[in-house]
């Protein structure tokens, strides 16, 4: 199951278009919509579409495989294999702040 939350507290309507689905998602009183999908897969694109208007990409993706004005991917951020258990980090004299 994944969980698709967009802050937009103007238009009257979003919709999650989710592969050839459009979705209505719920608005809650702070302007954040939300909609949980049980079949949404890592891989997925996804898009909103604000008051029947054009998609448009998940402003908080963390994957934007066709640039910045195409559809959002969903990622399993638990599926990557970190190689830096190593890492120490830098000395506080070294960092730039």
């Amino acid at each position: 199951m994944h969980e698709f939350r967009v802050w937009a507290p103007r238009p009257k309507r979003v919709d999650l278009l989710l592969g050839d689905r459009r979705l209505h998602m719920e608005r809650s009183r702070d302007g954040w919509w939300h909609r949980c999908v049980d079949a949404a897969e890592p891989g997925a694109d996804y898009a909103f579409s604000l008051d029947g208007g054009p998609p448009r990409p998940d402003p908080r993706s963390a994957f934007q495989p066709a640039g910045i004005d195409g559809p959002s991917r969903i990622v399993d951020h638990n599926a990557f294999e970190w190689t830096d258990a190593r890492w120490r980090g830098m000395t506080l004299a070294g960092a730039v702040l």
